[in-house]
Order: structure tokens, then sequence, then C-alpha cells
């Protein structure tokens, strides 16, 4: 099992960045890493979402998502090629002009999954990925 926290300030409103953590359709637009993205079903509440990423391997794995506009999201895995466990959440919280979002993620792999490839997954991708998210935002505010 990993666990993984990080926290980014961003300077956007609340709304804005909202709009990108769910936006998972553009995700490979600003994630390199995300090669694919498909939304099976999507409501204003809900979304299951299948992505695709290439970190060292293809990964395909789905995840079920629940949707607090405001506040943020989280996630449980439904199914994937090489996790057991992948839930998670962002946090969103606003004060004088900065959005602050937490990511926080437990995962776990099935079988006998390289140390490069979980320390990728979990810990040295997520500088990177909470930069991209803070840019993107940005940008659009």
């Amino acid at each position: 099992m990993s666990l993984a926290k990080a926290e980014i300030e961003i300077e956007a409103p609340l709304e804005t960045v909202y709009e990108v953590i769910s936006d998972f359709e553009s995700y490979p637009d600003f994630l390199s890493e995300t090669k694919e993205v498909v939304v099976n079903e999507s409501n204003s509440k809900s979304a299951n979402i299948t992505f695709k990423i290439n970190l060292i391997k293809k990964i395909t794995y789905t995840l079920d998502i629940k949707m607090t506009p405001k506040k943020g999201l989280s996630w449980k895995l439904v199914a994937g090629d090489l996790m057991k466990k992948n839930n998670g959440r962002w946090k969103l919280s606003h004060k004088k002009g900065i959005t602050t979002a937490v990511y926080e993620i437990d995962m776990e792999f099935a079988g006998l999954v390289p140390k490069a490839i979980s320390n990728r997954l979990i810990g040295s991708s997520l500088p990177t990925m909470m930069r991209a998210f803070k840019d993107r935002a940005e940008d659009m505010a």
C-alpha cells in the first residue's frame, strides 16, 4: 500500500480549479503521461472514467468518481490492470484569491509491480502533476 498527499496554492478562483480537476477529457492536453480518457458515464454528481496512462508501462484503470462542486471530488477503483486499490480525493478551499488544492491517494498494486513504476506513480510524478493542474487553472483564470 502506498499513501501520498500533496498540497498546492493556486492563484485562481475555486470554481476554475474545480473545473480543471473535473474536466477529465482534457487531462491528455496538460498531463503528459495521460494518453486517453474515456467517460463511460457522467452527471453533475458522479462519473465513471477509464484512464490510459504511460509511466514506463501502459496502464489502464477505471474509477468511480463522486463530485462535490466547490469542495472537490473523490474516487475509488473499479478495475485496473496493475492496481488492487486506487482511492483518493481532491479537497479544495479558497481564501483571499488563492485556492488551496489538497490531493490524497491510497494505491495498492496487484502482483509484482516493479518499484520504479510504483515510485513513479505515487511519488515522483506527484509534484509534476500538481504543477500541471496549477498552471492549467492559472492560465484559465
